[in-house]
């Protein structure tokens, strides 16, 4: 049964082709929305979004380029009017031992888990301030938190979009736009199925004080409600949906 919690909202969501994204994208149609959705992998999403009809959109997008975050607001003003909600979900994480760290690796680990979120809040800011309010869920991780070893340039582009949605919080206040931060745990995601040799969740399981990983659907309640209204005098905030990790 839909619901009626994202009514007359317009949401854009990176990296909805799969996992954790792809369920933020169902979720927001299911709770009344309207979806413009990023990804790399067009197949994906062009089947999700004909399985959800006319309230879902999908642009192919590379969140490190800005040409790519014209192309996507301008598609959702011009598919659904207005622009309600951000939520950057799109990440991607590179191992290395510190001494091992390339150039080239940082820079892309900077581009895709840092910059995309800076160049997202930019491109949304001026239609969320035409429509008079806005909500941005920034999604950082457990490493941009606590230690993670492996993970240094990963880890520092997280613990920088904390910082990051901290100051455009402060910023944006004034406007009526909300900028919140979730930070999930371990998800049952390809992305963890293909890590640790396989292991990933058994091993985030065992991390896990709850002694489970999650369902990428159970990411959806906490950024529905950070992108309602229920969530109205909630900005600075984050949030953290990871069974327990990080506390």
């Amino acid at each position: 049964m839909t619901t009626d919690r994202l009514a007359g909202k317009v949401v854009i969501v990176t990296g909805g082709t799969r996992g954790m994204g792809e369920a933020i994208v169902r979720g927001v149609v299911h709770h009344g929305g309207k979806v413009v959705f990023g990804g790399r992998d067009e197949t994906a999403g062009t089947a999700i979004a004909n399985a959800l009809g006319e309230d879902a959109a999908y642009v192919r997008q590379d969140v490190t380029a800005r040409d790519d975050w014209v192309r996507i607001v301008e598609t959702a003003l011009t598919r659904f009017g207005r622009i309600t909600g951000l939520v950057n979900n799109a990440g991607e994480a590179h191992s290395a031992t510190l001494r091992n760290i390339t150039d080239q690796d940082f820079a892309r680990q900077v581009a895709v888990n840092q910059t995309s979120v800076m160049l997202g809040m930019q491109h949304v800011v001026a239609p969320m301030r035409d429509h008079g309010s806005g909500s941005i869920v920034n999604v950082s991780s457990p490493a941009g938190v606590r230690a993670h070893p492996g993970l240094v340039p990963y880890a520092g582009a997280k613990a920088a979009v904390v910082g990051m949605s901290l100051a455009a919080a402060g910023e944006l206040a004034h406007r009526a736009i909300r900028v919140n931060v979730i930070v999930p745990g371990f998800f049952a995601t390809r992305l963890l199925d293909e890590s640790s040799g396989g292991q990933g969740r058994s091993i985030g399981a065992e991390r896990t004080p709850m002694r489970r990983v999650a369902s990428p659907e159970e990411i959806v309640g906490p950024v529905v409600f950070l992108l309602s209204d229920e969530a109205s005098f909630v900005t600075g905030a984050t949030l953290a949906v990871d069974g327990g990790l990080t506390a």
